[in-house]
């Protein structure tokens, strides 16, 4: 009858055995499902991690999923990075034991997936991303004929609500940038390849500030206008520019109508005419939230698919406006790295 036991303690530990084996089974399969191209592009993530944290450092892992991926996808390429990381004598701790923190999102474009890493603490913080195709993603080579191109003008600290460029006219002068913060109209004239303040003008508002201000400018008309402010003059002149309290009730830009881009809804876009060939062109951002770096891309066709292969910007995009009489959109956006918001232009070139 003492045998029993025995009998019974060595069936139980065999079939705890076998458990065990199944679930690293089950767990290497599930690693092997995903594609090359997704192990590699999380080894390159990993290097970048390392690149700028410190050997034997720990670092707590955030995984934030706002892509199409699934629940057991993001867990099972969290695990696979988390490996990769302790192979470049990274660890992954508790957040009360780490040195840095380490944000991880899962984010997509219309051309596969984006995965960005946000590594906050130590010397700086720093972004790091990595691009892989979806599954079953076709390129059509008539969808990638444009190009886009993004040219840093302007960064700070204060917000930006639109800016603008008066260019260098044929009677002569130099081109002139104007800023348009939440209280403050700045003009900067081109001098030695840089900007330089020419004139400042204090906005005094006749109404609360709003916490989410937006404005714009008219370079055309000379005007600029927000919530409880306007300003009007010859934009290439400052001096004759003044601006006057108001008591406007409501946001003075008027919303354009969303559109439908890859199955979502895009408010924030701008639409070229007859762009490369194309009667239109939109622009829009991604679809991302505050927190993420973003990208712009190009739409044509009446389906409006893809046109171009996306930019990344640094941060999320906040306003994105056509330019008057030119194929190109100013682009004002929020560097996470820097903290510090940035104005751009971004233009279309047409591939042969």
């Amino acid at each position: 009858m003492r045998l029993l036991p025995r009998l019974f303690l060595r069936r139980a530990f065999i079939f705890w055995l076998l458990l065990a084996f199944a679930a690293a089974s089950t767990k290497g399969q599930s690693a092997a499902q995903f594609p090359p191209d997704w192990t590699n592009a999380l080894g390159s993530l990993a290097d970048k991690i390392a690149a700028v944290t410190k050997r034997g450092e720990g670092l707590s892992l955030e995984a934030k999923n706002i892509s199409s991926l699934s629940t057991a996808d993001v867990d099972g390429l969290r695990q696979l990075l988390v490996t990769d990381l302790s192979r470049r004598n990274r660890r992954v701790v508790t957040e009360s034991s780490a040195d840095v923190v380490l944000h991880l999102t899962f984010s997509e474009s219309t051309d596969g997936y984006v995965w960005i890493a946000q590594v906050v603490g130590g010397d700086e913080d720093n972004i790091a991303m990595v691009s892989v195709a979806a599954p079953n993603h076709k390129t059509s080579t008539k969808e990638a004929s444009l190009t886009l191109h993004r040219k840093l003008i302007w960064e700070q600290d204060a917000k930006i609500l639109d800016f603008g460029i008066v260019e260098e006219s044929a009677s002569g002068g130099s081109s002139m940038l104007i800023v348009l913060n939440t209280d403050k109209l700045s003009f900067y004239d081109s001098q030695d390849k840089s900007w330089k303040l020419a004139r400042a003008i204090d906005l005094q508002h006749g109404r609360v500030a709003q916490r989410d201000v937006r404005g714009r400018l008219d370079l055309q008309a000379g005007e600029a206008e927000l919530p409880g402010a306007e300003c009007a003059g010859d934009f290439r002149h400052p001096e004759t520019v003044t601006c006057t309290s108001i008591t406007a009730a409501s946001d003075p830009e008027t919303p354009m109508p969303p559109v439908a881009i890859q199955g979502r809804s895009v408010e924030d876009y701008a639409v070229l005419a007859g762009a490369c060939g194309d009667d239109s062109l939109t622009l829009a951002s991604g679809a991302g939230d505050w927190t993420a770096p973003d990208f712009i891309q190009a739409y044509g066709g009446t389906n409006l698919s893809a046109a171009s292969p996306p930019i990344q910007v640094p941060g999320p995009v906040l306003e994105l406006r056509r330019n008057d009489g030119s194929q190109s959109v100013r682009v004002v956006s929020r560097n996470l790295k820097t903290g510090e918001y940035e104005a751009s232009i971004v233009s279309v070139s047409c591939d042969d």
